[in-house]
């Protein structure tokens, strides 16, 4: 009785989900067909354009000092330090700030559109043109968490997110969408999105947030995709031995496991807007967000 009970369960569950996979990809090929870009994915920086080349070369920074260089350029504390012996390569990320983008729709996955950098707006020989680009990460350590509201459905901001599990090879680990599993990504991925934040969590030093990375590309690789997990399909902490999980689940799967709960509200679901409030993570580096308000 339990076993016909169970499958019937899944019967159901599967239905609706393919269901629910075929409406989203007729509405994102709709979107990308009509070439729809929502630009509240991006929002330039909050403050005028200041010169910053002294500023960059002080031997000590006050509070005072970094949130300027931080509404300049998008770097928080750590990776001004970390760039801190080479002042000038902080410039590049200032330039990258200011500049005048131009957005585009793409699809991160067939159910899901994608607002990302096209280029930006630049005047040669008296005429206007679109330069490709992308944005400058900030220096990265295993570990790390990238952010993005730049992927939405149905008008819903879901966004994407992904664990840094090989900064010096700019990797990270990630699940895209239905019919994927869990598999590396590039960090790339992010620098064309139309906004990112770069996170990292607090209390662990560097090594401990590499062995957290090192747990998640052994033990989360190659997970099937699914955006039931925490309500019908799996549970929402499966510990060593995943069945099924999504891009922010995985993220939070693999900080749980260490005994950091990064979803503050709690519930079945972890949101990559659950990530990006965390007040376990601190901010490394912010670009097309609010960088007052985040992602709040």
């Amino acid at each position: 009785m339990r076993r016909k009970l169970r499958l019937t369960v899944r019967i159901i569950t599967g239905f609706f989900a393919a269901l629910f996979a075929v409406i989203l990809l007729g509405v994102t090929f709709l979107a990308i067909a009509e070439g729809v870009v929502d630009n509240s994915a991006y929002t330039p920086p909050l403050r005028p354009r200041e010169d910053i080349s002294a500023l960059i070369r002080k031997a000590e920074w006050t509070e005072e000092d970094l949130d300027v260089l931080y509404h300049q350029t998008g770097l928080k504390r750590p990776a001004l330090e970390a760039l801190k012996q080479t002042p000038e390569n902080i410039l590049l990320y200032q330039e990258a700030l200011y500049r005048d983008y131009v957005l585009e729709h793409a699809a991160a996955a067939f159910t899901t559109p994608h607002d990302q950098i096209k280029g930006y707006k630049t005047v040669e020989n008296g005429e206007e043109k679109i330069v490709f680009s992308y944005i400058p990460m900030a220096p990265l350590e295993d570990g790390d968490v990238i952010v993005t509201s730049s992927c939405h459905t149905f008008g819903w901001r879901n966004g994407h997110a992904a664990i840094v599990t090989d900064a010096a090879a700019y990797l990270t680990l990630e699940c895209i969408g239905p019919g994927t599993n869990s598999a590396a990504g590039e960090v790339s991925w992010f620098q064309y999105a139309a906004n990112f934040m770069v996170l990292r969590l607090k209390d662990r030093d560097a090594e401990g947030r590499k062995e957290i990375a090192q747990f998640a590309k052994s033990h989360l690789t190659d997970i099937e995709y699914s955006i039931l997990t925490g309500f019908f399909s799996s549970p929402k902490d499966q510990e060593l031995e995943p069945k099924t999980t999504h891009c922010s689940h995985l993220v939070w799967q693999a900080f749980k496991y260490f005994g950091y709960d990064i979803d503050p509200d709690g519930g079945p679901v972890c949101t990559t807007r659950d990530i990006a409030t965390c007040d376990l993570f601190e901010v490394v580096q912010v670009f097309g967000f609010d960088q007052d308000k985040l992602w709040n």
